[in-house]
C-alpha cells in the first residue's frame, strides 16, 4: 500500500470572509465548494419553482370552486324552469 502525504489545510481568514483552506489536493481529492456553490444555485431554482407550483394550484383550486359553484347555480335555474314547463305540460294536456 502506497503512503500519501497528507498536509493539514493551513487556515486563513480573510476580513469579512468565511475561512479558506489553503492546501495541496491530495490525488483523486476533487474541490467541493464549486459543486455546493452549483447545488445551491439548483436548490434556489427549484424553491422558485416550488413557489410557481404552489400558486398555480392554488389558482387552479379557486377555479375550481367558482366553476362548482357556477354550475350548480346554472343545473338549479334549469331544473326550476323545467319543474315550472313540466307543471304548464301536465295542465294542458289535462285541459284537453
Amino acid at each position: 500500500m502506497q503512503s500519501q502525504k497528507l498536509d493539514s489545510p493551513a487556515i486563513v481568514k480573510s476580513a469579512g470572509d468565511r475561512a479558506e483552506c489553503s492546501s495541496t489536493k491530495a490525488t483523486g481529492e476533487i474541490d467541493m465548494e464549486p459543486r455546493v456553490t452549483e447545488l445551491e444555485a439548483h436548490l434556489k431554482y427549484i424553491r422558485r419553482d416550488m413557489d410557481e407550483v404552489r400558486g398555480d394550484v392554488k389558482s387552479i383550486k379557486h377555479r375550481l370552486a367558482y366553476s362548482a359553484c357556477g354550475t350548480a347555480v346554472i343545473l338549479g335555474l334549469l331544473g326550476w324552469i323545467a319543474n315550472s314547463r313540466f307543471e304548464q305540460v301536465i295542465s294542458l294536456f289535462l285541459a284537453h
